[in-house]
């Protein structure tokens, strides 16, 4: 296996060529996790891992995660995730109408393996209702993280290329070396600054559909108002920017005109060639895996009849203890909190809790 520098993302992102999945061993696979940890993105070119294995691989490195999972269990108590998608999609009165449709259309996205392993479609592909089959099934893909709205976001992606990826790119922008750069005075001021979070509807997508942004808002920024620090840590102990610019609204303490004009200050400084990368598929199996926490995404070209599958998971099995990503509080102790209870309710598997414990 070889691995190269990727042009652009600062300091940050990897390719890695030659890596054939039927005969990698695990110690290689979590070298590879090791590794991702440190660049923030890898992308494994060419690569003959089918979507039916991407969990399986995934897995080894920390559980799945998924926010929605968790606010529609506390919403529901008593019920599981299955029978809560099974009562909405029976049409159920027990379960409000949004979540009917929330839940309906996750259910159309998922791909299950015979083995029962399920992944998320991300796809332009439609049934033959018109329903989407994919996340993000239309229209632009704008810079952002995903769940950037939630203090318990899940910080790693995996997203395999599956067919008719050539002509369409996944975009990365880091922001570590942006936030090294700055002044030493501006530098504090982000290290204390606190960003107020608000789901507007079509900002992170322009053009998808109503019930594709009622998903869009139950994954990205549910509640309003949520207050996330900008600096935070990645799962490899780096720090950089936690900035997805489609939910920032404005600056905890600041009214919302003076906090864009901080945002202004931000972003001529840090959308720029020398910390971007746009990935050109070349090929339909590329498997591209990407941080979550200080890394934005975003999508450019033709998406019509694309398909690929995502992941969103954890890196607990390659972690010595438990990740903490807040620098200050009180949203340390808030994040120690809520992710606790997120495992318990979840009932997420291979994750080192504050405790060091293993649910």
């Amino acid at each position: 296996m070889k691995v190269s520098k990727i042009p652009g993302l600062g300091n940050y992102g990897i390719f890695i060529d030659g890596v054939d999945f039927d005969h990698l061993t695990d110690d290689e696979w979590m070298e590879i996790g090791n590794l991702q940890m440190d660049n923030l993105v890898t992308i494994l070119r060419d690569c003959n891992l089918g979507w039916e294995k991407q969990t399986d691989r995934v897995l080894r490195w920390g559980d799945t995660r998924y926010g929605i999972r968790y606010n529609i269990l506390k919403k529901y108590p008593g019920m599981t995730w299955t029978q809560v998608v099974q009562a909405s999609i029976a049409d159920s009165p027990e379960i409000e109408d949004v979540d009917k449709l929330r839940l309906k259309s996750i259910a159309r996205m998922q791909e299950h393996s015979p083995e029962g392993k399920h992944v998320m479609r991300v796809s332009g592909r439609r049934d033959e209702n018109g329903n989407a089959l994919g996340m993000f099934a239309e229209g632009e893909l704008l810079w952002h993280s995903n769940e950037s709205g939630n203090l318990a976001f899940t910080p790693g992606v995996s997203l395999l290329g599956a067919e008719n990826m050539i002509g369409s790119s996944t975009g990365f922008l880091t922001t570590p070396d942006y936030y090294e750069n700055v002044s030493e005075r501006f530098r504090s001021e982000l290290d204390e600054m606190v960003l107020i979070h608000k789901f507007t509807p079509g900002k992170i997508n322009p053009g998808l559909r109503m019930e594709q942004d009622e998903v869009m808002h139950s994954n990205m920024c549910p509640t309003d108002g949520v207050e996330i620090p900008i600096v935070i840590q990645s799962p490899g102990g780096i720090k950089g920017l936690h900035y997805s610019v489609n939910t920032i609204y404005s600056i905890k303490g600041m009214s919302e005109e003076d906090s864009q004009k901080v945002f202004d200050e931000i972003n001529k400084e840090l959308f720029v060639d020398k910390y971007i990368y746009d990935h050109e598929y070349k090929s339909n199996n590329d498997l591209l895996m990407f941080d979550n926490s200080i890394t934005l995404h975003r999508r450019l070209g033709d998406i019509k009849d694309r398909l690929c599958y995502r992941i969103q998971h954890d890196y607990s099995n390659l972690q010595d203890g438990f990740w903490q990503p807040y620098l200050q509080e009180p949203y340390k102790s808030r994040y120690e909190e809520i992710i606790t209870d997120f495992v318990d309710t979840a009932n997420i598997q291979n994750f080192k809790l504050p405790s060091t414990s293993k649910i």
